[in-house]
C-alpha cells in the first residue's frame, strides 16, 4: 500500500465516523506565537481543547509537521525525522476511550492489514478503564502496563493531562541493544510505537492532585512515515515510498549505491531527510538567514551539503532533488510544484555560497583540533561561524565524530561579544527603548484610530525613560488614536493636550505595543504635570499620518501585483511603511528586470486610476482563509481578524478583488486617494530576498516636485557648462557653430556638451601632438630606442593616447612623455610590443626610475604612468634609457 493510500485511507476511515476531515495548516502555525513550527497535529486544534472554539466536535487531518530537537539524530535511527506527516483523530468533549481504542484497533488490523499478533497496546498502569476496554476487545496481546514518564502526558505542572494508550508494532528481529529482556517500552529498534491515543480527563491542581475535567478530550498522533514503514514491510522509514526516489536520485548524482550501508547509508537518509523537509519550508516563504527559521532551514542545508560532500562531491546537489521530492506529495500538495523553481534557484544559491567556504572552514577545524585538547575553544567554534558560516551544531557534530566535545558557553560568550561590538559601532542616534522590559501597569488599550484621529482619554500609568533623557516617559492610556507600530507600520506622533485642547503636556514622538497595552513615547512639556488619571486630548499628527496611509495600502498593492508578475512563490519577507516611502521585501531569486519592474509599476498605478473602494472587515479566521488572503508567515492575526480588501465591488463580490490581506494597519478608503505611485530602487537583501522601494500619496508628489526641481537645477547649470565649452573650443580656435541654448531639452543640452567636449578634447590633441612633434627627440638605450618628451602644462589625461600614436615611430623601444606643473612631472611610459616581448617591463621601469627620484609609479608590463619631481629632464631621460637598456 503506498504512502498516498494510507493517508487517504485513514481520513476516510474518520470521516465514515463522523469526523470532520480538516486540510493540514502550514508549518509555520498560524495564529499561534509560541511556536515556531507545528511539532503535532493537535496544535492547529488547539482552540478547540481549550474551549475557545466550540463549533467542531471531532476532527480528523493529516498535518504537516517539524520538529528542530531531532536534527541531530536523523539518520542515525529509523525513529527520529525533521519533517513528517501527523495523523490524527480528535474529540473535543465528544466520544471517548470507549470509541478511540476500537477504531484504533479496527484501523490497523482491518484497513492496513497489520498482523494482530504483532501488535502490541501499552497504557497508563493507572487506567483500568483503558485496560478493560483493551481487553474487551480480544487483542493476541494483553496491554503493558507503563508509568507516568512514558503513558501520561502533561501540558505543563498544572493544567490539562491525562493518561496514554500506546500501540506498538513488533518488528520481529533481536534486540538491537542485546537486552535479554527487551519488551514493549525498550528503546531498541524492535517493538515500534505506531500510534499514541491520548486521553485528556484531568486537570493537574498546584497541590498535584487530578481533578477531573467537564469535557474529556481525545488527541491522537500517528506518524504516517512510521506507519508506511512497518505497512510496506520495510526496514525503515527510508525505504518507504516517502524517501526513496530522493534517496534514489541523490545516489545517483553523488555516484553511489542507493542500497548501500555505512557512512554512505548515513549520508543518503539524512540527505534524503532534509531535503523533504526544505521543500516544505522553503515552499512556505521562509528563506536560509541567520535568525529563527531561516536559520533551522539553513542549518539543514548546510548539513546535507557537507554529507555530500563527505562523499566526494564538490558541487551543488541538493537543489537537484526538488523534482523528485516534490513528485511524491504533489498530489496532496499541489502548491509545491508551483513553487519548484523558486525553491531550486534559491537553494542552488544558498548551497554554492557555503560550499565556496566548506572546504576552508574544514581545513581551519581540522587544524584547530589537531592542536586541541578534548575541548574545543567556544571562541574558535564562534570563529568558524563567523568566518566559514558553520552553525554550532554542525560544529558539534564534526567534532563528536572525532571526540571533541565544543564550549558551547564560550561561543556565547564570543557570539555576545560580537553582538555588543556591533552595536556599539552603529552610528544611529536617539535611544531605543527596550519595549520587552517596559512593563506598565495598565488595562488593554482600546483603539479608535481607525475612526478618528483624536479624543479624549484618561491617561492609565506614566513611567519615567531616564535613559532617553530628563523629559521623556512612556505614556499608557485606556484609549487611544495613536496607532502602534506593527506590521511594518510606523508608529504614529502627535500631542496629548490637556481636555480642552489649549494646554501640551507632551509631544508623542513614537508609539508602540507590548502586550495588549499601546506605549506613547513622549517628551514632556512645560510646567502641567502628566500622571495617572489625567484627563486628555490624544491628537495624531495627521499630516504625517497622511503621508503614510498611502504607502500602507500601495503596499498591498504592490504585493498583488509582484504575484501577478513574478508568480505565486513571491512571500512578503519583511516591509516598512513610513511617511518617507515604502519598502517591501519579498521572496524572489533573483534581480527583478526593468520590464517587470515596469509592469509591477503599471499594474499598480491602474488599481490607483480604477479608483477600487478599500474596505475593512473583521470576521473568523476561518472566513479569511475561505476568502485566500494573503498573510505573513507567524503572524498572530487571533480569531477573529481584520481583513483588508480592495475590490470594484467590495465584500459585495470579494472574489473579483485586486488584493485582500489581513492586516490591523491604517488604510485609505479608495485607491484613487493614493495619488500616484512610483518605484524608485530595486535591490537585494539577502540570497533569495529582493527588496523595492517606492513612494505614493503625497510623498509620491513631494518625489515628482523635487525629480522636477532637480531637472530645473540641472538644466542651469548644464547651460553654465556649455558656455564654458563655447568659451573653452573658441580659445582653441575651433567653431561651434548655429545652437540655441534656450527651449532644449536636458537631453539634448546633454548631447550638445558631448560634442563641444569632444571639440575641444580633438583640438587640444592636435595641439599637444604638433608641440610634441616639434620637441621630441630618440636616444639609444642599448638596443632598444626610447622616445621622449617634455611638455610644459599638458593635461596629464592626454598623454596616453599621444604615446600610442608615438610608438608607431619608436619600432623596439618605449615612449617616455611628461607634462610639467609647478615643480612636478606627470609621466607615462608606453613599450612598444616588441620590447615587451623581449623581457622588458613597463610597470617595474616606470617604479625604479619614480622611486630613485622621490616618486611613485604602477601600471602594466606594456603600459605605466607616474608622478616624479622635477629635477632636470636630460637627467631623468637618462637614468630611464640606462634603465631600459639595461634591463
Amino acid at each position: 500500500m503506498d504512502s498516498a493510500t494510507i493517508r487517504r485511507s485513514y481520513l476516510d476511515f474518520f470521516a465514515a465516523r463522523g469526523h470532520a476531515v480538516r486540510p493540514s495548516t502550514p508549518i509555520v502555525p498560524q495564529g499561534d506565537a509560541t511556536l515556531m513550527f507545528n511539532s503535532a497535529g493537535m496544535v492547529p486544534f488547539k482552540p478547540y481543547f481549550l474551549g475557545l472554539k466550540t463549533d467542531l466536535s471531532r476532527a480528523a487531518s493529516c498535518q504537516k509537521c517539524f520538529r528542530t530537537t531531532d536534527i541531530d539524530r536523523v539518520g542515525h535511527t529509523i525513529r527520529h525525522l525533521t519533517f513528517f506527516e501527523m495523523l490524527g483523530n480528535f474529540s473535543f468533549g465528544d466520544y471517548f476511550k470507549a470509541e478511540a481504542i476500537p477504531w484504533a484497533w479496527e484501523f490497523l488490523t482491518k484497513d492496513m492489514s497489520l498482523d494482530p499478533k504483532r501488535l502490541h497496546p501499552s497504557v497508563f498502569k493507572d487506567d483500568p478503564e483503558a485496560v478493560g476496554l483493551w481487553k474487551k476487545l480480544g487483542t493476541p496481546n494483553d496491554p503493558v502496563l507503563l508509568g507516568e514518564d512514558s503513558n501520561f502526558w502533561n501540558m505543563g505542572p498544572t493544567g490539562p493531562c491525562g493518561p496514554c494508550s500506546e500501540i506498538y508494532f513488533d518488528r520481529g528481529i533481536p534486540c538491537t541493544l542485546g537486552s535479554p529482556r527487551c519488551a514493549v517500552g525498550c528503546d531498541c529498534d524492535r517493538y515500534i510505537e505506531v500510534w499514541n491515543l491520548v486521553f485528556t480527563q484531568f486537570d493537574r491542581q498546584a497541590d498535584g492532585s487530578l481533578k477531573p475535567l467537564p469535557r474529556k478530550n481525545i488527541d491522537t498522533g500517528m506518524g504516517l512515515e512510521r506507519l508506511a514503514f512497518v505497512a510496506q514491510e520495510k526496514n525503515s522509514p527510508f525505504e518507504t515510498d516517502l524517501f526513496s526516489p530522493i534517496a534514489a536520485e541523490a545516489a545517483r548524482i553523488i555516484g553511489v549505491d542507493p542500497a548501500a550501508g555505512g557512512p554512505a547509508g548515513l549520508a543518503m537518509r539524512i540527505i534524503s531527510d532534509h531535503a523533504r523537509a526544505v521543500v516544505f519550508l522553503m515552499s512556505e516563504g521562509i528563506i536560509p538567514s541567520n535568525v529563527e527559521r531561516g536559520y533551522v532551514l539553513r542549518r539543514l542545508i548546510r548539513r546535507a551539503v557537507r554529507y555530500g560532500q563527505l562523499l566526494g562531491h564538490k558541487d551543488a546537489f541538493l537543489h537537484r532533488l526538488i523534482a523528485p521530492a516534490v513528485g511524491i506529495f504533489q498530489e496532496t500538495y499541489p502548491g509545491l510544484k508551483d513553487a519548484s523553481a523558486n525553491i531550486a534557484g534559491t537553494l542552488k544559491m544558498e548551497e554554492e555560497r557555503f560550499l565556496a567556504t566548506l572546504e576552508a572552514g574544514e581545513r581551519e577545524l581540522s587544524t584547530v583540533l589537531s592542536e586541541t585538547g578534548k575541548v574545543l575553544p567556544g571562541a574558535q567554534a564562534f570563529k568558524l561561524y563567523e568566518t566559514f558560516g558553520f552553525p554550532l551544531e554542525l560544529t558539534r557534530e564534526i567534532c563528536a565524530d572525532r571526540g571533541v566535545a565544543v564550549d558551547e558557553q564560550g561561543y556565547a560568550r564570543a557570539a555576545k561579544a560580537a553582538s555588543d561590538l556591533a552595536r556599539a559601532s552603529w552610528k544611529g542616534s536617539g535611544v531605543k527603548v527596550k519595549f520587552e522590559d517596559a512593563s506598565v501597569p495598565a488595562e488593554p488599550t482600546v483603539f479608535f484610530g481607525y475612526e478618528a484621529a483624536q479624543g479624549p482619554a484618561l491617561v492609565a500609568a506614566v513611567k519615567a525613560l531616564a535613559e532617553a533623557g530628563p523629559r521623556s516617559a512612556l505614556v499608557a492610556l485606556d484609549r487611544t488614536p495613536f496607532y502602534a507600530e506593527s506590521g511594518g507600520q510606523v508608529g504614529d506622533q502627535g500631542e496629548l493636550l490637556s481636555s480642552d485642547g489649549k494646554t501640551l503636556f507632551a509631544k508623542v514622538l513614537d508609539t508602540q505595543k507590548h502586550g495588549g497595552v499601546v506605549l506613547h513615547v513622549v517628551e514632556l512639556q512645560g510646567p502641567a504635570k502628566l500622571e495617572k488619571g489625567t484627563q486628555v486630548l490624544a491628537k495624531v499628527d495627521e499630516l504625517r499620518r497622511s503621508y503614510v496611509v498611502p504607502h500602507h495600502t500601495a503596499t498591498h498593492l504592490l504585493n498583488a501585483a509582484l504575484r501577478r508578475v513574478l508568480g505565486p512563490h513571491v512571500r512578503q519577507a519583511g516591509s516598512y511603511v513610513g511617511p518617507d516611502k515604502l519598502r517591501f521585501d519579498f521572496t524572489h531569486p533573483k534581480a527583478v528586470g526593468s520590464s517587470a519592474l515596469a509592469e509591477v509599476e503599471e499594474l499598480v498605478a491602474a488599481e490607483v486610476a480604477a479608483g477600487h473602494p478599500v474596505e475593512t472587515k473583521v470576521d473568523a479566521i476561518e472566513k479569511a482563509k475561505e476568502l485566500g488572503a494573503t498573510t505573513l508567515l507567524g503572524e498572530d492575526y487571533g480569531a477573529r481578524p481584520r481583513m483588508v480588501l480592495v475590490a470594484a465591488r467590495g465584500f459585495a463580490d470579494p472574489a473579483d478583488r485586486s488584493s485582500l490581506e489581513l492586516c490591523g494597519g491604517t488604510h485609505v478608503s479608495n485607491t484613487s486617494e493614493i495619488g500616484g505611485f512610483k518605484i524608485i530602487k530595486e535591490s537585494a537583501v539577502a540570497a533569495g530576498i529582493r527588496r523595492i522601494e517606492a513612494v505614493a500619496g503625497p510623498a509620491y508628489a513631494d518625489y515628482q516636485r523635487e525629480a522636477r526641481e532637480a531637472e530645473e537645477r540641472g538644466l542651469s547649470e548644464l547651460k553654465a557648462r556649455l558656455e564654458e565649452r563655447l568659451k573653452e573650443l573658441k580659445s582653441l580656435g575651433g567653431s561651434a557653430g548655429d545652437f540655441a541654448v534656450e527651449g532644449k531639452t536636458l537631453a539634448e543640452l546633454r548631447s550638445r556638451e558631448r560634442e563641444l567636449s569632444e571639440a575641444a578634447s580633438a583640438l587640444r590633441d592636435q595641439k599637444l601632438s604638433t608641440a610634441a612633434d616639434a620637441g621630441k627627440k630618440i636616444v639609444s638605450a642599448g638596443s632598444l630606442r626610447l622616445l621622449a618628451q617634455r611638455l610644459e602644462g599638458a593635461d596629464p589625461r592626454n598623454l596616453r593616447s599621444l604615446a600610442d600614436k608615438f610608438k608607431a615611430e619608436v619600432g623596439n623601444g618605449a615612449v617616455f612623455l611628461a607634462s610639467a606643473r609647478e615643480g612636478k612631472l606627470s609621466f607615462v611610459l608606453a613599450l612598444t610590443p616588441e620590447a615587451v616581448s623581449g623581457g622588458r617591463d613597463a610597470s617595474r621601469l616606470a617604479k625604479s626610475l619614480a622611486s630613485a627620484l622621490g616618486g611613485s609609479a604602477g601600471g602594466r608590463a606594456d603600459f605605466a604612468q607616474g608622478g616624479l619631481s622635477d629635477s632636470g629632464w636630460d637627467d631623468i631621460v637618462s637614468r630611464l634609457a640606462g634603465l631600459l637598456g639595461n634591463c
